[in-house]
Order: structure tokens, then sequence, then C-alpha cells
């Protein structure tokens, strides 16, 4: 379970981030680390350090406080984790979709998208501060429920009252869980997860009866005139109808007879869609904020909402949610108003202002002059996978391509105008020589980078060589489900005790480092760098396994020079 956890964050980003102790890194990983740490736990040894905290900028303004533990904490959470969700991810209502196996933003937009149709009101529910108040005797009451481990509890509990240091100074924890922390996301769904069974026992139900609306006698008592019009041939008359016909709703909007009620929750978002009178909704807001204070939360009165789904905008995951409602609109096929209450996701005209606004000064493209120390492909490659990670995100939104293909324009001339910053050139000279017409015909700026190993298929950094368009299909997932593999490359290389720099054998540790990018620029000019800079770079890996000497001779910067072990 170590090694599998190892093998799943080695490749985080933030791997190499260190907690409180600076020694405690992911650099000089080893089996030996894991065998300590096993022992500790079998004799009840284990000591749970403090976080080191930071306090992240928000976008509203305020800052966001974050938990970084050490990797030893860090491995044993994985584990941890891994353990639970096996156990809770069966349990979780299918309305949770945050920090989920093949689940994510996407689902639940989709999911909105597809089967909330005639919704009248968004409640947008927020909770004040749900993370840093989760109750831990609460949340180890509802884990100790259904999990009879009592060792088990009592490392959630040391975990949860670890504490955290924040400049230096040692604070208790006495609510929350530590943002930042592996577990934290599914110790919060665990909470939360008595939201969804209160929703779904309780509201739903209450709010969820009739099978259809009743007709609305006017569009009926129209439609036998209608087909009279139609039997007597009077097609003026016909035509006047119909365009009268298109003013009604076919249903009674007014049925007391019928309710819907939908939910969806994403972490601490959530949202419900409401197809009943405003009194309700009102109502069921009083139940959600009622419910809230016996998990010991509270909803945030200001920020809670109740909005108008048809006349105004609902925001969720990023999005804006509107209703759509238009007479004229009519479906090819059947000539029916085919749209009216559907869901319409949007991007907000508040995202696209915020990215001109860190690509322009002013109101003019700006290069970014930070970038300009990196190679062509490299700034070109950050620009891509920059703007084409937003137009990802919102693939799902009707009006992507109206709103971004205006950014677009903005982003490359800024992309231009960093290249030829560096080279002291134009962006004539830029557009020249790196502007093409894409594989899918699309005008982009590509960058090709001969590949030794197959010259027929050049590494390629593009910017903007995909169409913008809707993608309802398009799914991107929190976490991809993992199947256990015995054969992870890096486990395996560590498992076979053998130092891939000297050959020598024993117990071997992974040297780590946090981008290639980084080890080229320092050695880059340099007629014979070290084995094992060669070894990283040829194998294109940010590990090594070496033997302990190795190791400290690679930090000591005294390393000798050994060949790479073939």
């Amino acid at each position: 379970m170590f090694l599998l956890a190892y093998g799943k964050l080695y490749a985080n980003q933030g791997a190499l981030t260190t907690g409180v102790d600076p020694t405690d890194s992911i650099d000089g990983m080893s089996l030996r680390r894991i065998d300590q740490i096993l022992h500790q736990l079998a004799q009840g040894e284990y000591r749970w350090q403090p976080v080191r905290r930071l306090e992240i900028p928000k976008k509203t303004g305020k800052k966001r406080p974050l938990g970084l533990p050490g990797w030893r904490d860090k491995l044993l959470q994985e584990v941890l984790r891994m353990v639970l969700e096996a156990y809770y991810e069966p349990q979780f209502s299918p309305y949770s979709h945050g920090f989920r196996p093949q689940r994510g933003c996407h689902t639940a937009l989709t999911d909105i998208h597809h089967t909330w149709k005639g919704t009248k009101w968004f409640i947008e529910m927020d909770i004040e501060g749900c993370f840093n108040h989760i109750d831990h005797e609460l949340l180890l009451t509802l884990i100790g429920r259904q999990i009879k481990d009592n060792q088990l509890l009592k490392l959630l509990r040391s975990m949860l009252k670890a504490g955290y240091l924040e400049n230096w100074r040692y604070h208790q924890t006495y609510s929350g869980t530590p943002q930042g922390g592996v577990i934290s996301p599914l110790l919060a769904n665990i909470y939360l997860h008595e939201l969804d069974r209160f929703v779904e026992s309780e509201l739903l139900p209450a709010y969820n009866y009739g099978d259809r609306k009743a007709r609305n006698p006017t569009y009926q008592h129209l439609e036998k005139r209608l087909h009279r019009a139609s039997q007597a041939g009077d097609v003026a008359q016909y035509k006047r109808l119909a365009r009268q016909r298109r003013t009604l709703a076919s249903m009674d909007v007014h049925d007391q007879h019928y309710r819907r009620l939908r939910y969806i929750r994403y972490a601490d978002d959530v949202l419900l869609g409401f197809d009943g009178p405003k009194q309700e909704a009102l109502a069921i807001k009083e139940k959600l904020a009622a419910f809230l204070q016996t998990i010991h939360l509270t909803m945030s009165a200001e920020k809670t909402l109740i909005t108008h789904a048809a006349t105004q905008r609902a925001c969720f995951l990023g999005y804006h949610l509107s209703t759509v409602w238009n007479d004229h609109h009519l479906a090819r096929r059947y000539r029916q108003r085919a749209r009216n209450g559907q869901i319409r996701l949007a991007v907000p005209s508040s995202v696209v202002t915020e990215w001109k606004r860190k690509y322009s000064h002013h109101g003019i493209p700006k290069p970014r002059l930070a970038l300009a120390v990196c190679s062509d492909f490299e700034i070109v490659r950050t620009f891509g996978i920059e703007f084409q990670g937003l137009v990802n995100y919102y693939a799902l939104a009707h009006d992507v391509s109206t709103k971004l293909y205006p950014l677009k324009s903005v982003v490359m001339q800024a992309l231009a105008k960093t290249i030829a910053y560096k080279h002291r050139k134009s962006r004539r000279w830029v557009y020249k020589r790196y502007r093409r017409r894409s594989a899918d015909g699309v005008d982009a700026l590509i960058v090709q980078l001969p590949n030794p190993t197959r010259p027929d298929h050049p590494y390629l950094a593009q910017f903007g060589n995909k169409p913008i368009c809707t993608n309802p299909s398009a799914i991107l997932e929190d976490n991809r489900k993992i199947v256990f593999n015995s054969k992870n490359e890096l486990v395996r290389r560590l498992l076979a005790n053998q130092c891939e720099l000297c050959g020598a054998t024993g117990v071997m540790e992974v040297h780590h480092i946090r981008k290639l990018a980084e080890i080229r620029q320092r050695f880059q000019g340099r007629k014979d760098p070290p084995a094992w800079v060669q070894f990283m770079m040829q194998r294109r890996r940010k590990t090594v396994v070496v033997c302990r000497q190795c190791h400290l001779d690679i930090h000591s910067g005294q390393y000798d020079g050994k060949k790479v072990n073939a």
C-alpha cells in the first residue's frame, strides 16, 4: 500500500514541497523509510507533525489558509485515503461529484444540463468556512459508526489535532480539516454525506410529486381552433393562431399538483433547482439552514441566493446557469419549442475580462518578461497549455467560441510580443517564423524541435492549434480511476535494489527534482555534465535510484562523474 501511494504521489507538482521539517522530503525516498513508518504504526508510536500553514489569495481578495504536511505524513495520509475511499465510495450519493474517482466539475454540470429541464428557481447555498468548521468529534463519530477500529480512529484523531505552524508559531486545531492535506477532501465528503442523506431522504420526497403538469386550457382551445382552420383550408387564420399559440405555455405553469426539486453538490458548493413557487423555495432554504446547524455548520444568509432561472443567472463551478425560454426557436423536425426549459451553460464575462487583464496592460497586449529567459519552445508551450486548459474547462458552454476567440487573439499577441522581446525583433518576424495552419485547420503558433529517437515525429509546442467549439461530451475528472499495478516504473526500479549510476546493491534511495527544465538550465553549456544529469535528461525522468553514497555526493556537488550503468 505504501509503495502504491508513493507511485501515485511522486509525480505531483508539489511532491517536493516540505512541511515544518525541511529534511522530511520525498527526496531520498527508500524502503527503509517505509519500514520505519510501519514499525511506528505497529507499536502505536507514530506522531503526526503540525502542518506548515500558508495563506493564498482568493478571487474575492480574501485569503485561504493552506496546510502543507511533511512527506511522511503525506504518504500515510494517502494510504489512509485509499483504505477509506474503498469503503465509502460505493456509499456516497450520486448527487456528489467533488473529489471522487471518475467524477468532477464536468460530470456535475453535465448532469444539470441533461436532467434539470424546467427549473424555475436556483438555490445557491453557501456554507460559511465549511472545511475550517468541520467538527472533529462529529466526524470521528460518523466514521466510528461503520468502522469499528479504535487504532484507526485514534490515528485520525491525532492527525486532526496535530495543529499547525504559522510564522513559526504553533497553534492548536480545534475544528476543520487542513486544506492541502491528501485525505482532507475525502474526510469532507464523509462529513457532508450527512447533508446528501438529508436532501435525499427528506427534501426530495417532499418536493417531488406529480407525473407531469396539467395541460393549459387556453392552449388546448387554440389547438382545437387550429385544427378547424386546417380542415377549412384557412391559411391566414391558421398562421395567426399558430403565432398566438407560440406565446402560450402548453402546460399549466401554476399547477399545484406538480413539483420538481433537483440537487447537486461539488465539495462545499451546493446547488438546488426547483420547479415551483418562490415561497416553497424559501422554505427549502430554511430547512437546509436548520439541518446544517445539526452538523455544526452555518449557512451564509448573505451568500445563499435564490435566483430566478429565466431572468437571472446562477453561478456554479465557474459557469453561469440559466433556463432558456425562446418562443421563436422551433425544432426543425417537429416544429416545436424544444429548447424551452433547457438549462444553458455560459462563460461568465468576468472570466474573459480577468484573463484579458492578465495578458494586457490598459487594454494593450503585453509581453511576459519572466518567460523571456526560456526557449521559444517553452514559451509557446506555456502559453498553449494555459489557454487550452481554459478552453477545455469551458467546453460545455454554448458561447465558448463567442467568448474565447477574441481572448485567443489577445493571448496570441502577448505570446508574439514575448518572443519578439526575447529576440529584439518585431511581432511580424515572430508570425512569419512560427505562424502555421494546424492539423485541424486553425491559425496557430507552432514551434518544432527534432526528435532524436523518432525523426518522423518531432516535438511540437503549439498555441491555439485546436478549434474553440462547444463539446457536450467533454468530461474532466478530478481523480481518474487507478487500478493497482505492481509494475509501476519507479517502484520497480526502487525494488531492484541497484544503484542506477554506480551499480552498487543494497538499500537504495530515490533522488527527485522538480522539473527537468531546471537541470537543463543549470547545466546548459557545460561540456561534460555529471552522470546523474545525463541519466535524467537521456531518459526524460525526474528521478534516479541511487545508493546512499551517490546520493550524498549529488547533494554536496561532489559527484565524481562515474559513468551511467548501462
